[in-house]
C-alpha cells in the first residue's frame, strides 16, 4: 500500500478505491486507472503508470505477490486493499469481502510500519507518501511536465505545495552564482 502510495503520487482517497480490474500489468510497468480523483474534474479517469525497478521495492513486484498472496483474480472487481479478518475454522486470515479500507486503519498501518524502522510517527501521515514521492522525483530532476502529469496536479503552484527541498537543492542557489 505504501510503495504503490508513494510510486503513484496517489491520494489515500485513490489508493483506497482502487479495484483489481483498475490494476493492468505489462512486463515492465503497471497501469493503474484511477476512476475517480480530487482533480478530474470532469470525471474521465486518469492513468498513473508505475515502471518495474528490479529492487526488492519495486512497487510493480510487491503489487503482485500482494495480488497472489491475497488472492484476488484478474478478473475481480473487489477493492485491492480491504480489513482483514481471521477465519478461525481455516487457522487463516482472510481479506473481508466489504469495502475497502479506512483512512483510520491506513494510517495506523502506515504508522506502526515507521514507528518499527524507528522513525518519528508524528512527523508523518498518509499524505506524507503523496509528498514523500513527489519531492524524491523533484529531487531526481524529473522533467516539470511528466512531474505534474504524474501528480494529477492541474497547476505548477499546487505541486509545488508538495515538494519540500532538501537543504542541499536550497544551497545550490547561492552556491551555483559564481560568488
Amino acid at each position: 500500500m505504501c510503495l504503490l502510495a508513494y510510486a503513484g503520487f496517489l491520494r489515500f482517497s485513490e489508493l483506497a478505491n482502487l479495484r483489481r480490474s483498475d490494476i493492468q500489468f505489462s512486463p515492465t510497468y503497471l497501469t493503474l486507472y484511477l476512476v475517480k480523483s480530487k482533480t478530474d474534474v470532469y470525471r474521465e479517469g486518469r492513468d498513473v503508470v508505475i515502471s518495474k525497478t528490479g529492487n526488492i521495492t519495486c512497487p510493480v513486484d510487491v503489487v503482485q505477490r500482494y495480488l497472489k498472496l491475497a488472492n484476488i483474480p484478474e478478473e475481480s472487481n473487489e477493492f485491492i486493499f480491504r480489513s482483514i479478518c481471521y477465519c478461525k475454522s481455516l487457522n487463516i486470515y482472510k481479506l473481508r469481502k466489504s469495502s475497502h479500507i479506512s483512512y483510520t486503519r491506513a494510517r495506523e498501518l502506515l504508522l506502526s510500519a515507521l514507528d518499527s524502522l524507528g522513525l518519528d510517527k508524528k512527523q508523518f501521515g498518509l499524505h506524507s507518501l503523496r509528498s514523500g514521492g513527489a519531492t524524491a522525483a523533484a529531487e531526481a530532476g524529473i522533467d516539470d511536465r511528466l512531474f505534474k502529469k504524474h501528480g494529477r496536479w492541474k497547476s505548477d503552484k499546487a505541486r509545488d505545495g508538495y515538494v519540500k527541498e532538501s537543504i542541499l537543492n536550497r544551497l545550490s542557489v547561492s552556491k551555483n552564482l559564481g560568488l
